[in-house]
C-alpha cells in the first residue's frame, strides 16, 4: 500500500510541475503580449508590402526519359554509343540541359531578348508603381499623382537611371536570368528527367520549358549526326589512300613472280614444289602420329602382358575374351575374399577358389601376349611408313632449295599485299555500315508529357503571403517574449521575491500617476481610501501582525540603491500610523543625503547629528507633523564622518530611549550597496523592512545588499515592492496578487 501511495505521489508531483511550467510560459507570454503583438503587428506590414510588391510565378514542368531500350534495325555498331544507364551519365545529361550553351539557343530560338521580364535594361514597372497599383487595387484610389512625385524626385537624385549596356552584356545578363527559372531534376530510382521553368506568366512557362526539351532532343541528334559525318569524310579520304596501296602491292607481287619465273599451282597462291612439300610434310606428321599411336598400344600391352590384373590399354580391354575372363576374375575375387573371412585360408572352397583364379590369370596373360604381337606388328608397318616419307621429303626439299629464297621474298610481298586488302576493305565495309546510319540515328531520350500551362501560381499568393508573415510574426514575438523575460532580472510580483531571495514580501506600493501631481506623502492623507493608501496601510498591518509596531520595536528601512523609494515608503508608512492614532516617530538615519525636511519642513534648531553628539537636547531636535501629528527628527549633511556617528553607542541609546517613549519607531537608513552607514545601525533594529523598486533593480544587487545585511547580523524580515504599475501587473501578471485586481478597484476612492 505504501508503494501506491508513493507512486501516486511522484505523479501527483510530476503533473503538478507540469502545470506550474505551463502557467510560467502562460505569464511569459501574458507579460510581453506587447512585444508580441508588435512582432506581429511589424512582420504582417512588412508581409503585406511584399504580396503588394511581389508578382507571382508560375511553374511548368515537362518530363523526359533517358529509354533503356534500344532499337536496332541493322547489326551495325553505331559510330557513336547510346547513353549509358548510370547516375552520372543521367547527372551529366541534366547538366547538358542547363547548360549555358542550350539556353542561348533558347533565348536566340524565342526571342527572349526582348522579354522585359529577363531583360532587365528594357523599361517595365518598377516596384514603386507595383505597390501603388496594388494599393490602387486594394483601396480604389488613384495614387498616379504620388507615383509622378516620387518618380520626378528619384531622377533627379539620379536614383533609379540605368546605364546603357551592349547587346552583347544584354544578351549574356537575359541568358543568366534565364537559367535561374529553369530546374532540371532526377531521383536514383529512375530514368527521368523533370525540367521546370518558373515565369510570370502560365504560358511563356510552358512554352520555354518545352524549347529547352526540344533543343535538348534536337542536340543530342545533331550530335550523333555530325559525329557520324565526321566519320564518313574520315573513312572516305582513308578508303582513297588505301585504294592506291592495294594497287600499288598487288602489282609489286605480280611484277617479282614473273621477274623469277615462280609459276603458281591450282591452288593459286603457291607453285608446285611448294604444294608437294606441304603434302608431303602433312603426310609425314600423319605418320608419325600412327607411330606413336602404335608404340603406346604396344606398351599397354607389354604392361597387361606382365600383370593381367593391372593397365587399361584400349586394344586389350576391347578384346571380348578378356572382358569375360576379368568380369569372372571380379567374381571369383570377390567370392574368395568373403570366404576367406568366413572359414580361414584353409578350408577347401577357398583352395579351389584360388586355384581358379590362378588359371583365370594365366588365361588372361595368354590373351594378351597374343594381341601384343598383333600390335608390334602394326608398330614395325608405321616406322616403315614413316621411313619412306622422311626419305622422300628430303629428296624433294633438296630439288626446292634453289626456290626457297625467292618464295621467301614473294610471301613478304604478298603478306603486305593481303594486309592492305584487309583494311581496305574493313574501311570499306564501315563506309558503308556508317552511311547506312545516317536515316538510322535515334535520341537517347524522349518525351513523357510535354509542359502545360499551369493553372494556379507555383509561388504563394498574397493571402498566404500575409498568413506567412502573421505565423513568423508570432514566432518572433514569442521569441523576442521569452528571450526578454529571460534576460529581465527584476522583480515582478512577491511572490517572485519570495521565491528568489527566500525573504516575505508582504506588500506592494503602487505608482502614483503622472497628471496627478500629487505627492506620495500627503496623498495617504488627502485621500486615505485610495489605492495607493490601502497598498501603504496593508504594510502597516502585516508590520503589527509580525509585532514591529508593539512598543520597544524599532523597524530599519533600507534598500540597495538610490532610488527605490525608501524615504518616500517611510513618510507614507509613517504619516499614516501617526494618522491612526499611534506615536510614531521617524528618525532620518541618511545624513549623505537627507530628504525629510525638504518633505515635512525643517523648523528645529539642531538635528540628529547635533543630538548624537551632545550640541542639543532631545526637545530641540524632535519635531511634530502638523497633518498626521508624526513626531520625527530630520538629519543634515554638515557630517564628515556619518559612519562613527552611526555606529555610536549615542545613537544607541537615544535610539533605545525613544523604543520606550514610542509605539513605533522607524529608521530611514541609507541604501546598502553604496554606503556602508546603514550596516552599524544593524544592532539597534528589531525589524529590517528592504524596500525593491518593482521592475528595476536587478535581482542580483538585491541579493548582494541582503547577504551583506545578514553577514552584519541582521536578517531582512520583510520586503516591500515600491513603484509598482498596478494597472500593468494586472494586465501582464497571473499571480494571485493580480487576481481580480481591476474588480478590487471599485473599493478605492481616486
Amino acid at each position: 500500500m505504501a508503494a501506491y501511495t508513493h507512486v501516486d505521489g511522484a505523479l501527483g508531483s510530476e503533473a503538478s510541475t507540469r502545470e506550474v511550467a505551463l502557467r510560467d510560459l502562460l505569464q511569459v507570454l501574458r507579460r510581453r503580449r506587447s512585444t508580441i503583438i508588435a512582432s506581429v503587428l511589424c512582420c504582417t506590414a512588412l508581409a503585406t508590402t511584399g504580396a503588394l510588391l511581389y508578382e507571382p510565378r508560375f511553374t511548368s514542368q515537362a518530363v523526359l526519359i533517358i529509354d533503356p531500350r534500344t532499337t536496332e534495325v541493322t547489326d551495325i555498331n553505331a559510330v557513336i554509343s547510346n547513353l549509358p544507364r548510370e547516375a552520372a551519365a543521367i547527372r551529366t545529361e541534366i547538366d547538358m540541359i542547363t547548360s549555358t550553351a542550350t539556353a542561348a539557343k533558347v533565348v536566340d530560338r524565342l526571342g527572349l531578348v526582348h522579354d522585359p521580364e529577363f531583360n532587365g535594361a528594357i523599361e517595365r514597372p518598377s516596384a514603386i508603381d507595383r505597390a501603388i497599383a496594388g494599393i490602387n487595387d486594394t483601396v480604389g484610389y488613384d495614387l498616379s499623382p504620388l507615383r509622378q512625385q516620387i518618380t520626378g524626385y528619384l531622377n533627379s537624385a539620379g536614383i533609379g537611371v540605368k546605364e546603357p549596356t551592349s547587346p552583347e552584356k544584354e544578351r549574356a545578363a537575359v541568358i543568366a536570368d534565364v537559367r535561374r527559372g529553369l530546374s532540371a531534376t532526377s531521383d536514383a530510382q529512375s530514368y527521368t528527367i523533370l525540367v521546370s521553368f518558373k515565369a510570370k506568366e502560365a504560358e511563356k512557362a510552358a512554352r520555354i520549358a518545352n524549347a529547352f526539351v526540344d533543343e535538348y532532343l534536337r542536340d543530342q541528334l545533331q550530335t550523333k549526326k555530325d559525329v557520324n559525318q565526321q566519320a564518313n569524310k574520315w573513312l572516305e579520304d582513308r578508303i582513297n589512300e588505301l585504294r592506291a596501296q592495294v594497287e600499288v602491292s598487288d602489282k609489286a607481287v605480280q611484277d617479282y613472280r614473273a621477274q623469277q619465273g615462280l609459276v603458281l599451282g591450282s591452288a593459286g597462291g603457291e607453285t608446285f614444289l611448294s604444294q608437294q612439300l606441304a603434302e608431303l610434310n602433312r603426310a609425314l606428321v600423319v605418320a608419325q602420329t600412327e607411330r606413336g599411336r602404335a608404340e603406346a598400344r604396344a606398351q599397354n600391352a607389354r604392361i597387361v602382358a606382365r600383370s593381367p590384373t593391372q593397365g587399361n590399354a584400349a586394344e586389350i580391354l576391347g578384346s571380348p575374351l578378356i572382358q569375360r575372363l576379368g568380369e569372372e576374375e571380379s567374381g571369383i575375387a570377390r567370392r574368395l575374399a568373403e570366404y576367406r573371412t568366413r572359414y580361414g585360408d584353409q578350408h577347401p572352397a577357398v583352395q579351389a577358389y584360388v586355384n581358379q583364379l590362378t588359371n583365370l590369370r594365366q588365361k588372361m596373360r595368354e590373351e594378351a601376349t597374343k594381341i601384343m604381337a598383333v600390335i608390334n606388328n602394326e608398330v614395325e608397318i608405321a616406322r616403315a611408313r614413316e621411313r619412306e616419307l622422311e626419305a622422300a621429303l628430303k629428296k624433294l626439299t633438296a630439288e626446292t632449295a634453289g626456290e626457297l629464297g625467292a618464295n621467301v621474298r614473294l610471301a613478304q610481298l604478298q603478306r603486305e599485299a593481303d594486309a592492305n586488302r584487309r583494311v581496305y576493305e574493313g574501311l570499306l565495309q564501315r563506309l558503308v555500315e556508317t552511311r547506312e546510319q545516317d536515316d538510322l540515328q535515334q535520341r537517347d531520350a524522349r518525351v513523357v508529357s510535354l509542359a502545360e500551362p499551369p493553372l494556379e501560381p507555383s509561388t504563394p499568393g498574397k493571402k498566404l503571403f500575409v498568413g506567412g508573415g502573421l505565423a513568423v510574426g508570432l514566432l518572433i514575438g514569442m521569441f523576442l517574449a521569452f528571450l526578454r523575460d529571460h534576460l529581465n532580472k527584476t522583480f515582478r510580483n512577491t511572490q517572485h521575491v519570495e521565491e528568489t531571495i527566500g525573504v516575505p514580501a508582504i506588500g506592494l506600493v503602487p505608482s502614483l500617476p503622472h497628471h496627478k501631481n500629487a505627492k506620495p506623502e500627503d496623498y495617504v492623507l488627502d485621500r486615505p481610501r485610495s489605492e495607493y493608501s490601502e497598498a501603504v496601510r496593508a504594510i502597516g498591518v502585516s508590520l503589527y501582525a509580525r509585532g514591529a509596531l508593539n512598543t520597544g520595536s524599532v523597524v530599519m528601512v533600507t534598500s540597495a540603491v538610490p532610488g527605490e523609494g525608501k524615504t518616500t515608503v517611510c513618510l507614507t508608512l509613517a504619516r499614516m500610523l501617526a494618522a491612526s492614532g499611534r506615536r510614531v516617530l521617524l528618525l532620518e538615519c541618511d545624513l549623505r543625503c537627507p530628504r525629510i525636511g525638504n518633505v515635512l519642513g525643517d523648523n528645529a534648531p539642531g538635528d540628529l547629528s547635533d543630538l548624537i553628539v551632545g550640541k542639543a537636547e532631545w526637545q530641540d531636535v524632535v519635531q511634530v507633523d502638523g497633518r498626521s501629528g508624526l513626531h520625527y527628527v530630520v538629519g543634515r549633511p554638515h557630517c564628515d564622518h556619518p559612519q562613527e556617528l552611526l555606529g555610536s553607542e549615542k545613537l544607541a541609546s537615544i535610539i533605545k530611549f525613544a523604543s520606550l517613549e514610542y509605539d513605533c519607531v522607524i529608521l530611514d537608513t541609507p541604501p546598502m550597496a553604496v554606503v556602508a552607514d546603514a550596516g552599524v545601525l544593524t544592532r539597534t533594529a528589531t525589524e529590517c523592512l528592504f524596500v525593491v523598486r518593482w521592475e528595476q533593480t536587478p535581482r542580483a544587487v538585491v541579493q548582494r545588499a541582503i547577504d551583506r545585511l545578514t553577514e552584519l547580523g541582521r536578517d531582512v524580515t520583510s520586503v516591500v515592492l515600491s513603484r509598482v504599475d498596478l494597472k500593468k501587473l494586472a494586465r501582464t501578471d497571473a499571480s494571485e496578487e493580480a487576481y481580480g485586481m481591476n474588480e478590487a478597484r471599485r473599493y478605492y476612492t481616486r
